[in-house]
């Protein structure tokens, strides 16, 4: 039987045979629909709104103001306005009390408006938007009239059950993994859900549950063996929590949310990893509100990027997460304080599997990005991240205050990356198209730690640009060191960048001189925003305040950086910086420190009040210790030396991750060795 709906003809269902019901858990089933319901109907329209609706939409369902035949790459989300107005006038047709519920004109201009869409099943350039966008968001109306349709619209609502089941019809896109297969699978489960086909439901959460996973292949996207989370590891793994691992997790959400206290809900197994990688991975990256800059992807300069965009989300999936009651419930719950900000999280964490460092000494957080032939920096694509070029190239983040990068990504100079060494020429940078172009030129890129305090390095090849470079992380300070910087190229200048950091109050230079444009004259000491730097003799920084504006914010960044001039030969730099120090703290601060080597062999820092010692070796080697006597590696190795308990403790990383196996490493120390099977992790014993 055909329903004339206003004189207009629904046309005949073309879907496949509907598979049969179970009526096992149907009211199992029924339970997360109305959850589902619930959530769907919110917030009530206004009244002038459904009446502007009303009045647009024509007699064949479609709605004059979107352009549905606009060819255009990602038209698709200006397209997907369809969809909103039909949730717009689903909820109103629901809402009790309100002017429109149960209304007849409401429910005819929702059957017209889903019959257009399902019979134009409109594409886009970009896939995502059939695959995903429009099942996800075709949901949200079906779900709030189904219980209707199913009595009067049966063939429609068929066919609106076919479509949003399309994506998992095609196996290479029921396959995807990390965000995009959590994405996938929401609208298949509404699907089940609405059409009470348990057998579906089933497929789908058994899905769910196989995304929950430590990733072990080189490539494989998600949560990684060390907790941090990558995806579109084409060219390499890149680390993406802020956007797509954001996506990942209010994915899970979706489903922890509505099967809650059902047998659909996750294993136990699997909110296992999940509260791991929160505990270990998700919260050392999150400092004040958001999310490390390195975490964004192609991202940074979506409008939702920071604080109050994927950041925010970022705490409210914490939340969720608690409102399960998990477990580790009550670690959950300090971790929750610390993203909150009501406490600190300190010491210093290394993800081998990212050619990652993360330090939290008190009131900072500073992260250093590497990449290495397994690794890819912020990648491009879609139109965005075009500038990213250099943007795994040893980045070296520092916030105390949570704002110090907010904004003046608009107006930044891409070729002065905090951190990194490059050729500042005149030439256009490539764009990391997916990864492309963004991996290291060397498989050494790593770190070791004793998870208080922790080394990272990395060999630099790039654009003919060689360069070892090494950051010592200690209590109250760190050291970043440069040897060996050289290139043949005579076409720009090779500048290190320090930080390149929004202007905020004074920039104190030497104690007595303050900046207000470019500095004229050599300095050592330079104080600004709880921030101090100290540059080591023989390093000649410069500074200068630029001007900026976003969105008709005006703002000024302050740039710190060393020319090593064309063609460097073995060039170098040494400089510390102390972070979360006010302007008299930093004046107070003396001789903390001893580099005890910045070669292209070994690089290598003593911390005179504790005695610890840091050092990179790139080949096999010794350094010099006037208090420890002869340290000795017998194959490239990061290791830290120190006291604990009254032992002499031994730390060594491995620099090449799953590239290379060490195996053992011999360290000596003085008159004493001892050997370290050394793996992707830092293993640390007893000298």
């Amino acid at each position: 039987m055909i329903l004339l709906l206003g004189g207009f003809v629904l046309p005949a269902a073309v879907s496949a045979a509907k598979p049969a019901k179970q009526k096992v858990n149907t009211g199992q089933m029924r339970k997360i629909k109305v959850r589902m319901q619930r959530k769907f109907m919110l917030p009530k329209p206004s009244d002038a709104q459904i009446e502007e609706l009303l009045k647009e939409i024509t007699a064949e369902g479609s709605f004059p103001s979107v352009n549905y035949d606009d060819p255009t790459y990602n038209s698709g989300g200006k397209k997907k306005a369809h969809l909103t107005n039909l949730h717009t006038l689903a909820r109103a047709y629901v809402h009790p009390n309100g002017t429109y519920y149960q209304s007849r004109e409401v429910y005819d201009a929702l059957m017209h408006g889903l019959n257009y869409w399902v019979t134009r099943n409109l594409e886009d350039r970009n896939w995502w938007h059939r695959i995903i966008n429009y099942p996800k968001a075709i949901m949200l109306p079906l779900t709030l009239v189904a219980d209707d349709m199913k009595r009067y619209d049966k063939e429609l609502f068929q066919r609106c059950i076919d479509y949003m089941c399309y994506s998992w019809s095609i196996p290479r896109q029921r396959a995807q993994q990390g965000a995009n297969g959590t994405d996938i699978c929401q609208a298949t489960f509404g699907a089940a859900i609405l059409s009470e086909n348990e057998t579906l439901l089933r497929e789908v959460m058994d899905k769910v549950n196989s995304l929950v996973k430590i990733a072990r292949a080189p490539l494989e996207e998600g949560i990684q063996p060390d907790f941090s989370y990558t995806q579109h590891n084409g060219s390499g793994r890149q680390l993406y929590l802020a956007t797509y691992g954001n996506v990942y997790l209010t994915g899970l959400f979706f489903f922890l949310d509505f099967t809650q206290d059902t047998p659909f809900f996750l294993s136990a197994e699997k909110i296992d990893i999940l509260e791991r990688f929160f505990l270990n991975g998700v919260v050392w990256t999150y400092y004040r509100g958001d999310y490390d800059l390195a975490q964004y992807g192609r991202g940074l300069l979506r409008p939702q990027a920071g604080r109050r965009g994927e950041g925010q989300t970022g705490l409210q999936n914490v939340e969720r997460l608690i409102s399960y009651d998990t477990p580790r419930n009550d670690s959950l719950k300090e971790i929750y304080a610390v993203m909150k900000g009501g406490k600190e999280l300190n010491g210093n964490r290394y993800f081998p599997r990212a050619d990652y460092m993360i330090h939290r000494p008190a009131g900072a957080m500073i992260t250093t990005h590497m990449t290495s032939i397994r690794t890819v920096g912020n990648e491009a694509g879609n139109n965005e991240g075009m500038q990213n070029y250099h943007m795994g190239d040893g980045v070296n983040y520092i916030k105390v205050h949570g704002n110090e990068y907010e904004d003046i990504l608009h107006a930044w100079n891409w070729k002065r990356i905090p951190g990194t060494t490059v050729i500042a020429d005149s030439r256009p940078l490539t764009p990391p198209l997916w990864g492309e172009n963004g991996a290291g030129g060397s498989d050494y890129a790593g770190g070791v730690t004793d998870h208080a305090n922790g080394a990272a390095a990395f060999i630099y090849k790039k654009d003919s640009v060689d360069a070892r470079k090494s950051w010592f992380y200690f209590d109250r300070y760190y050291v970043a060191l440069g040897a060996g910087i050289s290139t043949p190229r005579e076409d720009g200048e090779v500048i290190t960048t320090v930080n390149q950091t929004l202007r905020s109050g004074k920039v104190d230079l030497d104690g007595s001189n303050e900046l207000t444009d470019k500095s004229s004259a050599p300095f050592t000491n330079l104080w600004h925003y709880d921030v101090g730097y100290r540059f080591v003799e023989g390093t000649q920084p410069e500074a200068m305040i630029t001007k900026g504006k976003h969105k008709n914010k005006s703002f000024e960044i302050l740039r710190i950086e060393i020319n090593h001039h064309a063609s460097p030969r073995d060039a170098r730099y040494a400089y510390a910086v102390y972070p979360a120090i006010s302007e008299q703290e930093f004046a107070a601060t003396g001789d903390e420190f001893q580099i005890l080597s910045n070669t292209p062999a070994v690089q290598a820092v003593e911390d005179k009040a504790s005695g610890k010692v840091m050092a990179a070796f790139y080949e096999a080697g010794a350094v010099e210790c006037p208090r420890m006597g002869t340290i000795c590696v017998d194959k490239p190795s990061l290791v830290i030396i120190g006291q604990q308990d009254g032992k002499t403790m031994v730390s060594v990383g491995s620099p090449y991750a799953e590239s290379r196996s060490l195996g053992e490493v011999k360290v000596s120390v003085g008159d004493k060795s001892v050997a370290v099977a050394v793996k992707d992790h830092t293993n640390t014993v007893e000298l």
